[in-house]
């Protein structure tokens, strides 16, 4: 759980400085269109993107882990109940 809060957390904050990076390629934040900045930026963006989804992927996997353990114990239930 806290690996996925992690890389969420680094996902965040690599996000936050790639909108700045690109901010500053502009003429409102910088002194004027600067493209290898804003291409910098937009390939910084695309690694904070990707731990944002494999954290996503981690966190519903484990979900789903405890949903079929939860299944599988009220499974054992009724089978006990049953006789079977």
């Amino acid at each position: 759980m806290i690996l996925w809060r992690a890389m969420q957390v680094v996902g965040v904050l690599g996000i936050l400085a790639c909108a700045h990076l690109a901010w500053q390629a502009t003429p409102w934040g910088g002194e004027g269109w600067a493209r290898g900045r804003l291409l910098y930026a937009g390939a910084g963006a695309i690694p904070a993107l990707a731990l944002l989804g494999i954290a996503a992927i981690g966190q519903a996997l484990r979900r789903q882990a405890a949903e079929i353990e939860t299944l599988k114990a009220m499974l054992e239930r009724v089978e006990r109940r049953s006789g079977g």
